[in-house]
């Protein structure tokens, strides 16, 4: 239905989204969480950014939303500098520093 915003349910939230952040870290994430809009998910873009620029990916193992193997698949399709950690959806909460660190190198090698 177009115009439809979609959310996860909170009781749902930690388990699904962010396995491995703290439990009161997730259920604040989980009471203001913003609504993805269902076109989002269905809507083709007219023109793909990596097809023309450098991308970098970090894969989470243990994303409960978007599989690792579609993960893969996506950087690959990309040719995206890419890491795997072993994390939930959540990594930028849940490793902080190491997605910093992949901005990090992102910016340094597109000066």
């Amino acid at each position: 239905m177009a115009g439809t915003d979609l959310y996860i349910k909170p009781g749902k939230f930690h388990h699904q989204f962010a396995a491995d952040v703290p439990a009161g870290t997730a259920a604040l994430m989980a009471a203001t969480q913003r609504p993805i809009a269902r076109a989002g998910l269905e809507e083709k873009t007219e023109t793909a950014a990596w097809k023309a620029k450098p991308t970098w990916a970090v894969i989470t193992t243990q994303d409960l939303n978007i599989p690792a193997e579609v993960q893969r698949y996506m950087a690959k399709r990309a040719h995206a500098h890419s890491i795997e950690v072993r994390a939930s959806h959540s990594v930028a909460v849940s490793q902080s520093k190491t997605v910093a660190g992949v901005i990090e190198k992102a910016a340094r090698a597109t000066r």
